[in-house]
């Protein structure tokens, strides 16, 4: 991948990340190198008709549009968030007993209250030995973001930047590069690779159900 690292300008989608969260599993894997789905047959890109205020679940390829509608807080003291979508893929592998552990979740988020897409990575806990996390398309160059970690996971979140989006809807893979301690607390790179197969699709499909 091409140098310079590019440090995108991160700002908080707080309420939006809490809901996202709540909604997903909290399993977990890291290694040297993880592949996604990349030798599996991919499925079909679908031509589904997401309108404005679509609610629901809809997949493209291999990522899924999910939209929902955002209950409102009995008390808030500034505008409160109404409609929540995200293009979501998920990169797992197989643990121990053939349990499936997730390497990355990866989100791409639009609300009402935020004029630009937003990028919202979930990675395991082992994530943290290093402060930031490191995404690409392709031979492109790389963005650097910056990590919040607790015991359960680490998070990367922030404004997706239009020269990142663009090489998402165009490019081929996505790929994810973290740092890791192994057992000898000596830290390791990890890759994480997932398809764009759909995500062009599911993109355009959720800037219609947020219009």
């Amino acid at each position: 991948m091409k140098d310079p690292i590019s440090t995108t300008r991160w700002v908080g989608y707080g309420a939006a990340v809490a809901l996202i969260l709540l909604s997903l599993a909290a399993v977990f894997w890291a290694s040297k190198r993880v592949r996604g789905p990349l030798a599996q047959v991919l499925p079909p890109i679908q031509n589904a008709d997401v309108q404005s205020g679509f609610v629901g679940r809809q997949p493209f390829g291999l990522w899924l549009l999910i939209c929902e509608n955002v209950a409102p807080q009995p008390v808030a003291a500034q505008p409160q968030m109404k409609r929540l979508c995200r293009t979501n893929a998920r990169v797992t592998v197989r643990g121990a007993n053939n349990t499936a552990l997730l390497a990355a979740g990866l989100n791409v988020v639009m609300t009402d209250q935020q004029k630009t897409p937003g990028l919202l990575l979930r990675l395991p806990p082992a994530a943290g030995a290093a402060a930031s996390v490191n995404f690409a398309v392709d031979n492109n160059t790389m963005f650097k973001v910056p990590l919040t970690c607790t015991a359960k996971d680490c998070i990367a979140q922030g404004a997706l930047p239009a020269e990142a989006l663009e090489q998402m809807r165009q490019g081929r893979t996505l790929s994810i590069l973290y740092t890791i301690k192994d057992r000898a607390q000596k830290e390791r790179k990890v890759r994480v690779d997932q398809l764009l197969h759909g995500f062009r699709q599911s993109y355009d499909a959720m800037t219609r159900a947020m219009s």
